[in-house]
């Protein structure tokens, strides 16, 4: 008897949705890229072309921690890719670790950014910028989260791995404004540059598989939450009451 026909249903079709692993690695690549250009001149290459203002031990170590788990993050799509799924699963665990103090630098780097006053030019004031990077690190949040809750679940797993992935390239974008000389568009283009990422996983879904995986759907709800809470965010007295309830606390 055939061995397929013995499987579950369900399972048959998972193993379908788990195709693809190196489309996988170039999306995870190609964000990765997006955050080293967007991240190069005031971290990466900043000892290079000394581009001011001089980075604090926090912001250095939020860099080195963000850079190891993307680094970590690429690794694993390519353990995948190459059908080595047991390191891919021996790796998970440092990789949880690694995001809870990624975002957790990130909420601390967000909020002491708030209380310093500062914001990057054109954006809405130091408090009220805080929405774009409080509100969008949990939405990252979510989507992880989601992501490690079906572990279990592969293809449900790794869109939500890569869309995570997309929502870093947000910080990154946003700072790809400044030298493009649109930094009062910031906020629009990097959430956008993170959705059309989105999209066109969803599309590479579409044609290979006739149709958008669940997942994606959940992770364009959450994306766009965190869009039209941020623009809320900018023109709100009561985030305002919040940012600065936790800038002084």
């Amino acid at each position: 008897m055939d061995v397929v026909a013995q499987r579950p249903a369900n399972a048959v079709q998972n193993e379908a949705w788990d195709s693809g692993g190196r489309f996988f690695l170039a999306m995870s690549a190609i964000s990765a890229g997006i955050i080293f250009l967007g991240f190069a001149p005031s971290f990466y290459l900043k000892s290079v072309i000394h581009a001011p203002p001089p980075l604090s031990p926090m912001s250095i170590t939020h860099g080195v921690v963000f850079t190891a788990w993307t680094l970590l993050f690429l690794t694993q799509v390519a353990l995948i890719a190459y059908r080595k799924p047991a390191p891919h699963r021996q790796l998970g665990i440092l990789g949880v670790i690694l995001f809870g103090v990624v975002l957790t630098l990130g909420y601390a780097t967000a909020i002491n950014a708030g209380q310093l006053g500062h914001a990057p030019p054109g954006s809405p004031p130091p408090l009220a910028f805080m929405a774009l990077p409080l509100i969008g690190i949990t939405g990252t949040l979510v989507i992880f989260g989601v992501a490690v809750w079906n572990r279990r679940r592969s293809d449900w797993h790794k869109r939500l791995m890569l869309v995570s992935l997309f929502t870093f390239t947000s910080p990154a974008v946003g700072r790809l404004t400044i030298p493009a000389g649109v930094p009062e568009h910031a906020t629009t283009i990097a959430l956008a540059v993170a959705e059309l990422l989105l999209v066109a996983a969803m599309v590479h879904d579409y044609r290979t598989n006739k149709r958008v995986h669940g997942a994606y759907w959940f992770s364009a709800i959450v994306m766009l939450t965190v869009q039209l809470s941020v623009y809320w965010a900018y023109g709100s007295p009561t985030w305002m009451t919040f940012a600065k309830a936790i800038t002084q606390g």
